[in-house]
């Protein structure tokens, strides 16, 4: 009941050992015929080592395994399948005096140049440039190009920079000059979503730049496919535009696309896509008319292996199937999503997916795991997991467990998290998470446990954010958070509202955070309105540079919003919360109504942020008397120290603690991670 796929396969053999099949699709084919005739045992498909170039592989029911006899999809050592095309470094030629002459500096002697139309390739293969970032403006504008992603250059597994100015970090705008017509403009009323969804090709934004960078701009041979990109008002809100215009005499630039959410002084942004700024290696560019590429190689070429995302869609699919497994197989080279996967029982266990420009993997069904792999360099975020039934809080079934999920959101940085939760009652544990630009974990739905899992170098450049996030729903209650390592989360942008390692935010409900570490973390919480808010046995160690606040617990700031009619009553209205199920299951719930928007329902009702243990860090601040006997808080046991006790911090989490905090239950710190075994 075993079939074999090979490089070596050919179209007739019947996918023995001996005479493998050379395709996934006839594996596939050979599978569904054993299907239609009743499955007795297992399945596996195994795929031996090597680079197949794929189209994309989809699976749908009549690919289902049962139960008792599941189908395995296994590779055999390295088996990479790739939607994209491994170049050879031989087909990159030094440039011609004329393509020397528009560089600058060491570069003319170190960008080399591949002739993509000499490998077959088109201007579809490689796409145009498209909106980036995530609040980007592109589709109010007649024209605009939106998806797919254009393709990219991986270097040995690194996602290569398209040539840009500043090579790192941020340029600075001065004042504003012309705020365009978003959805939010000051001096005039906030556009409602159905009033923003008809506006068309509105008036953008004009921003004063620094002298310098507005006389080299104009250096540039043309602004022809120039872009910018950035944070133009909030730390939370990326995006990107055409640029129109740079007047290196009034040092103005005008962006083809308005800002969604206004403008502010020194925002941060950079140009990108300009070859004359092709001057740092691991940069590249790709003249689209022609199918130029070029490229300053940050590595030897000689041994290098040099990756062209290409496919569209995703590398594999999987539509209403049932007990499949995927295992050790490594997924690279798409514009679009690596994995779509929907169904029952399905498992996607032991594999890598990297250097892709959407989400690695996107999950609906019930009874699904993704464990033990590895995940790192995607455009957008980890895994999308979503299941359960919301009317009936049942849950899902799903584990994500024991994964790496690194260096992701490269593309679209904000709100693209490594772990995107929804629905009811997936289980988060034992991962490793780290190296993004904004969020690693962003949930909504019921239920869910996140537990024992290490979080560090997230929310790089951000404000306003935190490791763990949500926020904007009441109903939106019953997760738990426990015993994760939260440490060294540091931001490089300004600092407003500030870095957290969690974030109940606008009114969230109901949430369990307890027995949790957060070493050197700006800050360890905001509580933002909401109810039922449990911050219980946490330690809260070392204190960074931007810190202000150990703890923010505050009154949600948008009452307005709690009115009749207004966000939170919808949010309400989505699911059955009047209903027996919910009333048993969250029973201050039914009260939110009966609440006052203005003096009551904005407080935060019936939370408990006691028996914490907050050391070299900064106070708690409560903006509201959190004592009223209205609100049913506490805020009790809770241990503040200038030094911390004798002990390694597993032995203060474990037994120093314990002994000296009421209610300071031990945190098994040893346990907190990835088994990496």
């Amino acid at each position: 009941m075993d079939f074999t796929v090979s490089k070596t396969g050919a179209p007739g053999n019947p996918g023995t050992v001996d005479k493998p099949f050379p395709t996934l699709e006839q594996a596939r084919d050979a599978v569904r015929a054993l299907i239609q005739n009743g499955l007795t045992e297992p399945v596996t498909v195994h795929v031996t080592g090597g680079e197949y170039r794929t189209a994309g592989l989809t699976l749908d029911e009549r690919d289902s395994g049962t139960a008792a006899c599941p189908v395995i999809w296994q590779g055999e050592g390295e088996v990479i399948l790739n939607g994209g095309l491994s170049l050879d470094p031989a087909s990159f030629v030094p440039l011609t005096a004329e393509e020397k002459a528009r560089l600058h500096g060491e570069a003319p002697d170190h960008v080399l140049r591949c002739d993509l139309t000499a490998l077959g390739l088109t201007r579809e293969d490689w796409g145009e440039l498209c909106a980036i970032g995530s609040y980007h403006t592109g589709d109010r504008y007649d024209g605009a190009v939106l998806s797919p992603m254009w393709c990219e250059l991986f270097v040995d597994n690194v996602r290569q920079e398209i040539a840009r100015y500043p090579n790192e970090g941020f340029l600075f705008t001065g004042d504003p000059v012309r705020e365009g017509a978003g959805l939010e403009t000051s001096g005039r009323k906030k556009l409602t979503a159905g009033e923003w969804a008809k506006v068309r090709n509105p008036v953008s934004d004009i921003y004063t730049i620094d002298q310098d960078t507005a006389r080299r701009a104009a250096g540039w041979k043309s602004l022809d496919g120039v872009w910018v990109f950035g944070y133009p008002m909030y730390g939370w809100a990326d995006m990107s535009s055409p640029v129109r215009s740079v007047d290196p005499e009034t040092c103005q630039m005008e962006t083809a696309w308005v800002s969604l959410y206004g403008m502010k002084p020194h925002a941060p942004y950079y140009f990108y896509n300009v070859f004359e700024e092709l001057d740092s290696p691991g940069e590249w560019y790709l003249d689209r008319e022609r199918g130029l590429l070029y490229l300053w190689p940050a590595v030897p070429m000689e041994s290098t292996r040099i990756n062209l995302s290409l496919l569209t869609g995703s590398l594999l699919t999987v539509k209403n199937a049932s007990h499949l497994t995927f295992r050790n197989l490594t997924f690279t080279g798409t514009r679009g999503d690596a994995l779509n996967l929907s169904g029952s029982d399905l498992t996607v266990e032991s594999c890598s997916v990297r250097n892709v420009a959407g989400w690695a993997i996107l999950l609906t069904g019930d009874n699904c795991a993704v464990r033990n792999c590895e995940i790192e360099r995607t455009g957008k975020g980890g895994i999308d997991v979503r299941g359960g039934d919301r009317a009936t809080l049942t849950p899902s079934g799903h584990v994500i467990e024991n994964n790496h999920i690194h260096h992701i959101a490269e593309i679209f940085r904000t709100y693209n998290p490594a772990i995107l939760v929804g629905g009811v009652g997936t289980v988060v544990r034992h991962n490793e998470l780290h190296d993004s630009a904004h969020v690693a974990i962003l949930f909504g739905g019921n239920n869910h446990v996140m537990e024992y899992n290490e979080i560090y170098e997230v929310c790089k450049i951000a404000d306003d954010s935190s490791a763990i996030y949500a926020g904007r729903d009441y109903t939106c209650s019953g997760t738990v958070v426990r015993y994760n390592f939260f440490h060294d989360m540091r931001s490089d942008a300004d600092s407003h509202i500030g870095i957290f390692g969690m974030y109940c935010d606008d009114n969230l409900g109901e949430c369990t955070i307890e027995h949790n570490v957060f070493l050197r973390c700006q800050s360890a919480l905001l509580l933002h309105g909401g109810h039922d808010m449990i911050f219980r046995g946490n330690l809260i160690m070392d204190a960074c540079p931007k810190s202000v606040y150990s703890i923010r617990f505050h009154a949600y700031g948008y009452w307005d919003d709690l009115l009749p009619g207004g966000t939170h009553e919808a949010g309400l209205n989505r699911v059955p919360w009047q209903s027996e199920i919910w009333r048993k299951a969250y029973p201050h719930l039914r009260e939110y109504l009966t609440w006052d928007p203005q003096t009551e329902q904005r407080y935060p009702h019936f939370c408990d942020l006691s028996s914490n243990a907050i050391v070299r860090h900064k106070p708690v601040d409560v903006n509201f008397t959190w004592s009223d006997p209205r609100f049913h808080n506490r805020m009790e046991h809770n241990l503040i120290l200038d030094e911390p006790p004798e002990g390694s911090l597993a032995a203060l989490c474990e037994t120093v603690f314990p002994a000296m905090i009421p209610g300071f239950d031990p945190i098994p710190f040893d346990r907190i991670g990835r088994n990496k075994e």
